[in-house]
């Protein structure tokens, strides 16, 4: 679900190497070389709601952090640097589109080899349609016959993925892609047993127990919605770099619990929203704790069910109403007290090439914004062009809640008022009995507005924009428009940074101003409080929300 840097290449009279910052086994700045650091310990961490241990079907950043703590793939990003990881050597041919991976020596946690053909298993059931995987459109347009195979235009045998032995995996790609060595990192990548996956069927990922893992640490219990116990694996090839003895991630929904047991010292590291970011910040003030702050590659949004079950939201004029509507500028800095106001898709710092994006291309909403001073009367448009009522007071729309805590209540409170003080419409608060139970609904379409979100999962806009295509497993209100979709796969085809740009530029317009399609909220910041003995704990954008591999506890 973020933000990394392409490895140098080395051109050679046959073939490039990939020269990876910091591979085999130097020290990550952050952890092992750290002299105050010593091994062992247990870090306790607040993580929201897991929903699976399966790397194909992790769709959030908390199943995400779980599955890189005890999965390792071809890369690991380690300082916003990629670095080889499962292999030890990488080959890219004169054209780029060629990636021979050598992998390192080893096992699975029950002693088996990791192979070559754990990652082609792995990668091919991925896009498999069969799977279903939320992210099977990943390596879409990237690995050869990709887009095929998870379209069901193509066979699993003509995916560019080939375990040439045990220990050699060649990537044949469509074509030279500048953010591919990110991609490799992300967790749907990781390698996966067929004989595990297969026995457990449907089952895979539910239970730890019947599992195996080739990273740096173990799952030993996982109680959903509640504590999942992870330890060292002593089996992983690196472990000696390895200096926490074990994690334990804690769900703790409640904003006041989570600060009370940071300040008790029950959890070494929160996230501070609300009105917790700023006694957080006191905190890190007066030297109680460490505060970490920066940006994320995050984009956040109201998504509109466009299913038709509901007329309205069919509606483009009432889409964009409902996004007017939002006073975006409260909701950050008095709700939710953390972040960037955002009134387009792409975040901020997110690059196209060399170039910033969003320092090219000015946020497509703000104008329309300046432009349209009365939202209702361009709900009362859209009900008129849909041959209704033009009474804004006699229509119900369902908005659901992201959990079921304090916080998220007040979230949803906040814009059910906007919504009836501007539009007149009523608005019905649907809360759902978790955030794993968040997921399911929208992923099963059950629901007419929610928040969403997503986290980059690599530095380029295509990383966001495809979230919005036809074909993909997060398009979950069915959005559609053939002059996007167009769009973006001119982009994704094209190798030329400015003719890329403009064609997302044309996207954003498309799906935020022309069809308001989703109405950017905020993007979302780094702000983690961690006790004063952590050291080395990272926010990378590879599917996860922390990198524990290189975290410590001073003594």
């Amino acid at each position: 679900m973020k933000k990394k840097v392409l490895a140098v290449l080395l051109t050679t009279a046959l073939a490039t190497t990939m020269l990876f910052t910091g591979c085999g086994s130097k020290q990550g700045a952050n952890g092992a070389g750290n002299k105050a650091a010593q091994s062992g310990g247990t870090l306790n961490v607040d993580l929201a709601e897991i929903k699976t241990l399966d790397s194909a079907q992790g769709q959030d950043t908390a199943s995400g952090t779980a599955v890189n703590a005890a999965f390792e793939g071809l890369t690991r990003v380690n300082n916003k640097k990629v670095e080889l990881a499962a292999a030890k050597e990488c080959k890219v041919s004169d054209d780029k589109k060629t990636y021979t991976f050598t992998l390192k020596d080893l096992k699975w946690t029950d002693g088996k080899p990791v192979t070559a053909k754990d990652f082609e298993y792995a990668w091919k059931r991925l896009v498999d349609p069969k799977t279903k995987a939320p992210f099977s459109t990943f390596i879409n347009g990237v690995v050869k016959n990709a887009t095929k195979i998870s379209t069901g235009k193509g066979k699993l045998e003509e995916l560019g993925v080939k375990a040439k032995d045990d220990k050699t995996l060649v990537v044949e790609l469509e074509k030279p892609v500048p953010y591919f060595e990110e991609q490799l990192a992300h967790t749907v990548l990781f390698p996966q047993r067929k004989d595990i996956v297969e026995a457990q069927g449907d089952k895979y990922g539910s239970d730890p127990t019947k599992m195996v893992f080739n990273g740096p640490f173990v799952i030993e219990s996982w109680q959903k919605g509640g504590k999942t116990i992870l330890k060292k694996n002593d089996k992983y090839y690196d472990t000696a770099n390895v200096k926490i003895d074990k994690l334990t991630f804690q769900c703790i929904k409640e904003l006041p619990t989570k600060y009370q047991m940071f300040s008790s010292k029950q959890l070494d590291v929160i996230q501070g929203t609300g009105e917790y970011a700023e006694k957080l910040k006191k905190d890190a003030d007066a030297g109680k704790c460490n505060l970490r702050v920066g940006k994320s590659l995050s984009s956040f949004y109201m998504m509109f069910n466009m299913n038709g079950k509901n007329k309205l939201l069919m509606n483009p004029k009432i889409r964009l109403a409902l996004s007017l509507a939002i006073d975006r500028e409260t909701y950050v800095n008095k709700i939710y007290k953390r972040g960037f106001v955002s009134y387009g898709l792409i975040p901020d710092t997110m690059k196209c090439g060399d170039k910033d994006f969003r320092k090219e291309v000015p946020e497509p909403l703000k104008a329309i914004v300046n432009q349209n001073k009365d939202p209702k009367a361009l709900f009362i448009e859209g009900l008129k062009e849909l041959k209704m009522n033009p009474d804004p007071s006699k229509y119900t729309l369902n908005y659901m809640e992201q959990g079921s805590d304090a916080f998220y209540k007040q979230c949803a409170e906040y814009y059910q008022n906007q919504w009836k003080t501007k539009l007149g419409v009523n608005i019905t608060i649907k809360q759902p009995a978790s955030f794993a139970d968040y997921i399911t609904k929208c992923q099963a379409g059950e629901f007419e507005i929610a928040m969403s979100g997503w986290i980059a999962d690599f530095n380029d806009p295509f990383s966001m924009m495809s979230c919005f295509m036809k074909n993909d497993g997060n398009n979950h209100s069915k959005y559609y428009n053939p002059k996007y979709e167009e769009s973006v796969k001119k982009a994704e085809q094209e190798s030329d940074s400015s003719k890329r740009l403009e064609l997302f530029k044309q996207a954003e317009n498309i799906l935020v101003a022309e069809d308001a399609g989703i109405a950017p909220a905020f993007s979302k910041d780094v702000r983690v409080a961690e006790q004063k003995k952590i050291k080395g704990i990272q926010n990378p954008s590879c599917g996860c929300e922390y990198e524990f591999k290189w975290a410590s506890i001073e003594k």
